[in-house]
């Protein structure tokens, strides 16, 4: 009978990045890491309504003021767009007889033909922080598309909705686009190299 291959997922290889050990029981072990908190996230809720906002466009076939003025249009191939959103952007890597995936919100272009990672953040604080694993996050989508084929550049894209409460308890929602360069997808090669190492192990990590 023929096994099932393993799937790490993006947020798996940013667990890995965060804590070894917490990845290694997690991934190999099903044991989760206790939740700091529970609540819904915010994002989840504005999330579908920013696919559906630029999925307008595109069947509208227009490219939304705040993209076009950094000089970018929106991914095209609506297929692809579905199955990358749906299963996600998949890598079988080999050597590792693991697949790597990731599921990408959107993407945008660049001179028609080089992609561009496109990540929705939504919060509620006026002053948006760009974190690390933001930067590491468009990173591993740049990357799994890169091994899927694709041609990808070295920058991302967030798309960040502001939403804040007024003195009459009035929302207010602002919408800002964050561009993070030098992104770096090389060293994923060398990160998922020790990350099968942690995954292979029969010892705990400490």
């Amino acid at each position: 009978m023929k096994t099932k291959t393993t799937k790490i997922s993006r947020s798996g290889i940013e667990l890995f990045l965060e804590c070894p050990r917490c990845f290694w029981l997690d991934v190999k072990h099903k044991i989760k890491r206790p939740k700091e908190f529970e609540g819904v996230y915010i994002g989840s809720k504005y999330d579908p309504l920013l696919k559906n906002y630029f999925d307008q466009h595109r069947q509208n076939n227009n490219v939304p003021p705040e993209i076009e003025k950094h000089d970018l249009t929106l991914f095209n191939d609506i297929e692809k767009l579905k199955k990358w959103r749906g299963s996600g952007v998949e890598f079988f890597h080999p050597q590792h007889n693991l697949i790597y995936y990731g599921k990408i919100d959107d993407l945008l272009v660049k001179d028609d033909k080089f992609l561009v990672p496109f990540d929705f953040k939504t919060t509620i604080s006026s002053n948006f922080q760009v974190y690390e694993s933001y930067k590491r996050q468009l990173e591993i989508y740049g990357y799994l598309l890169n091994k899927s084929g694709e041609e990808v550049l070295d920058f991302g894209v967030l798309y960040v909705i502001k939403i804040e409460i007024d003195d009459n308890f009035e929302k207010i929602e602002n919408r800002e686009i964050y561009v993070l360069e030098n992104l770096d997808y090389k060293k994923y090669d060398e990160i998922l190299e020790e990350l099968v190492k942690v995954y292979n192990s029969s010892k705990e990590p400490q």
